[in-house]
């Protein structure tokens, strides 16, 4: 029977017959390996801008790939472990692993949100427009994020620890969860759809102050780039946030979901990955250009009217 024979039914389902067996060990090392890719990906991208001085970045653009090697890692914890084809985990290690899967879309939505507030900051400082209590703010946004895991995390796995009998296989086979555990996933979930709200609202508002101020941003060699990033993030960041909350919220989700949700790493990757002053770096047998020639993605210190946030 092939894939499309088996029907959509097959795909969102969370148990499988014995005729898709084939088609679910296939889903399950797509999903895995869209994982190691991203989390492959986003160490390259976190190593080469903190030890690179031709592509620095800012921490909360750091904080952002550090979160997705945190959420790879834990969606492949089985992997990890050596227990990926057993039917029945070790406790302790499908606990871990629920409380992560629970964690990891709040973590994910917040450093998304600061990543985002960072370029608003970064437009307000071109337009001269000053930040009141800047510093206090990024640091804010740089430790939310962890303090949302942290809680969800613990309150997951003091659920687990009460109730061993709902820490579980998920049915595509995946990960473990929580069986059973609504009231967690409407938290996380709320969470989540708190968190996109303000950066939605962010991303628009950065949207209008380019339109309304493209006289000087169009003389930036990057603008276009800014502009370009913004919308594609703007576009896959709802879409990472809005699976994230559906996929803790709802226990009726199987594989095509699961799919989706390990796209969006490598396509955070592939979006950022592609600045010029990063492949330059990793074109290590070409010369670096001039100082004056540099692409204005990067962090470093210039006239706030002849240089671009980086994104």
């Amino acid at each position: 029977m092939s894939l499309f024979e088996a029907g959509v039914p097959a795909l969102v389902s969370r148990e499988a017959g014995p005729s898709t067996a084939l088609h679910h060990k296939m889903l399950i090392d797509l999903f895995l390996t869209l994982q190691m890719l991203g989390f492959v990906g986003s160490c390259a991208l976190v190593l080469t801008t903190t030890l690179s001085s031709r592509a620095p970045r800012n921490a909360t653009w750091q904080n952002f790939f550090t979160a997705w090697i945190v959420s790879t890692v834990s969606y492949s914890l089985l992997l990890f472990s050596g227990q990926l084809n057993n039917p029945k985990p070790s406790f302790g290690v499908c606990l871990a692993q629920s409380g992560l899967i629970y964690g990891i879309p709040s973590l994910n939505a917040a450093t998304a949100f600061g990543l985002i507030a960072q370029i608003w900051f970064s437009v307000q400082t071109v337009l001269s427009k000053k930040i009141k209590y800047e510093r206090l703010w990024i640091i804010g946004l740089l430790i939310l994020p962890y303090a949302f895991l942290v809680a969800i995390v613990v309150a997951a796995w003091t659920t687990g620890i009460r109730n061993s009998g709902s820490v579980e296989l998920i049915g595509s086979g995946m990960y473990c969860h929580l069986g059973h555990s609504a009231t967690l996933g409407r938290v996380s979930a709320a969470i989540v759809a708190l968190l996109l709200i303000p950066t939605l609202a962010l991303e628009i508002a950065i949207c209008v102050a380019l339109r309304r101020n493209w006289g000087t941003f169009k003389k930036m060699r990057n603008s276009l780039s800014i502009i370009m990033r913004v919308v594609i993030f703007t576009i896959f960041g709802t879409l990472a946030i809005g699976v994230s909350g559906v996929f803790v919220f709802s226990d009726a989700h199987g594989a095509a979901l699961n799919i989706v949700l390990a796209i969006l790493p490598v396509t955070a990757v592939v979006v950022f990955a592609t600045q010029k002053d990063i492949i330059r770096v990793w074109m290590f047998w070409k010369r670096p250009l001039p100082a004056d020639e540099k692409s204005l993605d990067d962090s470093s210190p210039r006239s706030s009217k002849s240089s671009a946030p980086p994104v």
